[in-house]
């Protein structure tokens, strides 16, 4: 148990530990501990940092706990019937990686590949299972957290039934300008380095076919691209190609409340 460990004295954290206690402070599933509850947390857990291009876990691997992401770049790769592999998510520090698994035990549903040298905390599940139990907050913070894994899920389905090839990459620049873009101006920057691949993989298209379609949106002066970071320059044309109009997903929201804003 975690509780027995805190009652009476404030952990002392060793200074491997400050770096996992720094960074869990900053992730939501703890939101609402004390400093002496998360330190507590830290002295179970471990900090492990994984080279560029490698799996952290793979697809029906056992799960070992929950991974966060406390430094780098990382995506989420599912392997689809006909071989390809489709990525469902992009993600930067402080995300947890496939919180389902970590929480019901069963094998991971996705694989975890590093974009960038990378790093993360990974909570052992008997901990998460005493977290859980010992503070009952965390048991909120972890379905807030669900549903937004099930909601980018959802969206990645919606990608995925739309037909038009244009239609599936604007939903994704869309999406990833919703996660990491800033406004410069009329443009929006999507501060994640993304390879044409990594836009293939994500909108369920080839990678001939996304070069293509994003060859023709630069030219069209829709997008600009510099060292793998992608510029929107029109964001309502691309708008009208995903049809977002009616659309209640985050990513067309922020689209339709982000283009009112630059007018």
């Amino acid at each position: 148990m975690l509780r027995a460990s805190c009652v009476g004295k404030a952990m002392q954290a060793t200074p491997g530990e400050d770096r996992i206690v720094s960074a869990l402070r900053k992730c939501a599933l703890v939101s609402g501990l004390s400093e002496a509850e998360v330190t507590e947390v830290a002295t179970r857990a471990s900090i492990h940092k994984v080279r560029a291009n490698r799996r952290l876990f793979e697809e029906g691997e056992e799960c070992k706990g929950l991974w966060i992401v406390t430094a780098g770049r990382v995506r989420l790769l599912h392997l689809m019937a006909d071989g390809r592999q489709h990525a469902v998510g992009f993600h930067a520090p402080t995300t947890p990686l496939d919180l389902g698994a970590a929480l019901d035990g069963q094998p991971y549903m996705t694989t975890a590949m590093t974009l960038i040298d990378s790093e993360f905390i990974l909570i052992p599940r008997p901990v998460l299972i005493d977290l859980g139990r010992d503070y009952p907050v965390t048991i909120r913070n972890a379905i807030d957290l669900l549903c937004i894994e099930v909601r980018q899920r959802d969206i990645t389905a919606a990608v995925a039934a739309l037909k038009d090839a244009r239609g599936r990459i604007g939903c994704s620049l869309l999406q990833l300008a919703r996660q990491f873009g800033t406004t410069d101006g009329s443009a929006i920057s999507i501060n994640y380095p993304l390879t044409r691949q990594h836009i293939a993989d994500r909108s369920g298209v080839t990678v001939e076919t996304a070069i293509r379609v994003m060859s023709e949106m630069q030219q069209n002066g829709v997008i600009q691209t510099d060292n793998q970071i992608i510029q929107i320059l029109d964001l309502p044309r691309i708008s009208d190609a995903v049809s977002c109009d009616g659309c209640q997903f985050e990513c067309s929201v922020f689209a339709q409340k982000t283009a009112v804003r630059l007018r």
